[in-house]
């Protein structure tokens, strides 16, 4: 029993992830050795966290 070849939607979807995976990849490493991002990303994050804090207490005073 032969296996079936890729159809050309797999090798389209298979294309987008891996061009996908490539740009995280980048970002993280630009992220990693750029202390400049890594201030602004963090500041991203702090404010994100803060902003997630504040709606926990929102929803336990009720």
């Amino acid at each position: 029993m032969s296996d079936p070849r890729p159809t050309f939607r797999w090798n389209v979807l298979a294309f987008v992830a891996v061009i996908a995976l490539t740009l995280m990849l980048a970002t993280a490493l630009l992220v990693l050795l750029d202390p400049r991002s890594q201030g602004w990303w963090g500041d991203r994050f702090s404010d994100l966290g803060t902003a997630i804090q504040q709606l926990i207490a929102i929803l336990l005073r009720r």
